[in-house]
């Protein structure tokens, strides 16, 4: 299929096939070459012709594209198992921090807090004792198991987003880098 352009003061105003061109108005139209086959197309209008060259994208700008997907999914990922937020990442933390606490009190002595000593000692922890388990020990337990099981996910969903930013990275060109950000597995 050929294709025209219709050009005034260098610009391209309109582009046609040639058989919808009316014969009496050729004169106005010029050919469009093509080169190239990439996405992004520069319109370059010359005396006889109309050039648009179609390149690929910046590789950089690709691979930055990519990495923020890589990282965006990733963070997905992880929203399957943690509840989203700063603060609540803040409070999961500060759980974990005084289960270990409790766990290094001992079951008995952890037990044997009032309740009024355990929410002076342990704020944070303390809000589930009666809601996900009966005691405090019971609690720190769980909270214990938790961060444990998340941080074997975590290990996972890490070693596949640092694994996929080496391999978008490590890409020679702008298909590479795609082919290397299509080819990342999320096995969690």
């Amino acid at each position: 299929m050929a294709l025209y352009a219709r050009v005034e003061n260098d610009q391209v105003l309109e582009r046609r096939e040639l058989s919808s061109i009316p014969p009496h108005k050729a004169s106005l139209w010029r050919p469009i070459v093509i080169e190239g086959s990439g996405p992004q197309e520069q319109v370059i209008v010359e005396a006889n012709r109309v050039r648009l060259v179609r390149t690929e994208r910046d590789l950089a700008v690709v691979k930055s594209e990519l990495i923020a997907r890589l990282d965006g999914d990733a963070e997905r990922v992880r929203l399957k198992y943690v509840t989203p937020g700063a603060a609540m990442a803040m409070t999961y933390q500060e759980k974990h921090a005084q289960a270990r606490a409790v766990r290094s009190l001992g079951e008995a002595a952890a037990n044997a807090l009032t309740e009024a000593e355990r929410i002076d000692q342990f704020p944070t922890l303390s809000a589930s004792v009666g809601i996900e388990a009966p005691t405090l020990w019971g609690c720190a337990q769980l909270v214990i198991q938790r961060y444990e099981t998340f941080a074997d996910l975590s290990r996972v969903i890490e070693l596949t987003r640092l694994q996929g930013k080496k391999a978008i990275s490590d890409a020679s060109d702008v298909a590479a880098a795609k082919a290397a950000y299509e080819a990342i597995t999320w096995t969690v």
